[in-house]
């Protein structure tokens, strides 16, 4: 016989009360605009930022006119990386962002919707199709 050893109460998650700090994105994580928690995939986080900033890069050397050394003082970044950025965006090299990493739901929302698909309806048994050419079977009661 396998017994379980008891342990103290104030030790189990649903007994602890935990303060909502946030982070820098949310002062709060239950009123997060993110759709996953940047600590559930820190790279994530990072990947929107910078894909983010490029794209914010490249429109301000189309858009406004702007100098590389303009560029990488208003995004404080260096001339390099604004070189690179415009670089893959001449060639068409940038890479757009994937669709398998992003997050495809979030655990807020799991509350409102199932992660599972519906399952197909059951056939329509009773009353028979009017075309189905079958008669209907009646049942006498005692």
């Amino acid at each position: 016989m396998t017994t379980i050893r008891l342990v103290r109460a104030d030790t189990l998650p649903e007994n602890m009360s935990f303060r909502d700090d946030g982070c820098e994105v949310s002062f709060s994580c239950l009123n997060c605009p993110l759709p996953i928690c940047k600590f559930d995939d820190p790279g994530w986080l990072q990947r929107e930022s910078r894909q983010s900033r490029d794209e914010a890069m490249i429109a301000a050397r189309r858009v406004d006119n702007l100098s590389v050394a303009d560029i990488a003082e208003r995004f404080e970044v260096s001339t390099r990386t604004v070189h690179r950025v415009l670089k893959q965006d001449r060639e068409g090299t940038r890479q757009a962002p994937d669709p398998e990493q992003r997050p495809v739901l979030s655990v807020l929302t799991l509350r409102r919707r199932s992660p599972f698909k519906a399952p197909p309806p059951l056939p329509r048994i009773w009353p028979p199709a009017k075309d189905s050419g079958r008669e209907p079977i009646l049942f006498k009661t005692a």
